[in-house]
């Protein structure tokens, strides 16, 4: 099983590459996805912060942190199969298997983390598990 740092890392790491690749790709993802040019710079922009939040949370494991980046992951989650499931912005097909293979992979990591958060104490959590 995956350290809680490690889960968090690898979480980082992935929502950065993603960030990266909707900045970078944003005016020919439109076509074959169907996601807007627009959008995918704000994504990508916001991805990239919160790759910056996530491992900065990965350094620090406080507890109330790595809380709230799981429910941040959950709700990440919950906004992209809605979105998918009402192809909103006129995502194509390969558009809906995109954003929701991508929820797929939060999930997973969002498992990993839930899991590493039960079994490595956090800093703040340290002296209440007696």
């Amino acid at each position: 099983m995956l350290s809680l740092r490690l889960a968090l890392r690898f979480d980082a790491v992935a929502s950065g590459a993603l960030g990266i690749f909707l900045l970078v790709l944003a005016s020919v993802l439109d076509g074959p996805l169907g996601i807007r040019p627009g959008l995918s710079i704000g994504v990508g922009i916001g991805l990239l912060v919160w790759a910056a939040v996530v491992l900065w949370v990965s350094v620090e494991l406080r507890s109330t942190a790595v809380l709230e980046v799981i429910v941040l992951n959950v709700v990440w989650i919950a906004v992209s199969i809605v979105f998918a499931w009402g192809a909103w912005g006129g995502l194509t097909g390969l558009g809906i298997t995109f954003v929701l293979a991508q929820a797929g992979i939060v999930a997973v990591f969002t498992g990993l983390q839930i899991s590493g958060r039960r079994t490595q104490p956090t800093p703040n959590t340290v002296g209440a598990q007696r």
